[in-house]
């Protein structure tokens, strides 16, 4: 496991205001990204009202044609 953000030149985290009224929305910016950025992310964040925990996986294609098509979906 890598924890983030460190010294890596592709990689930003950015936060705003929102969407609600004392909330705060961040996310991660990885530009260029690369075979080597692929795996899966997890966010954790807390304060005085408590904790949560979010994750995503990224998969990295060189072309369209590496992405699997589910039925009924374009």
């Amino acid at each position: 496991m890598e924890l983030l953000p460190g010294d890596r030149e592709n990689l930003a985290i950015q936060t705003r205001g929102g969407p609600e009224k004392h909330e705060v929305t961040g996310w991660v910016l990885i530009s260029p990204l690369s075979k080597e950025d692929a795996g899966e992310y997890e966010c954790h964040a807390s304060n005085a009202k408590g904790e949560a925990t979010a994750s995503a996986k990224i998969h990295v294609v060189e072309t369209l044609h590496e992405i699997a098509l589910t039925k009924g979906r374009l």
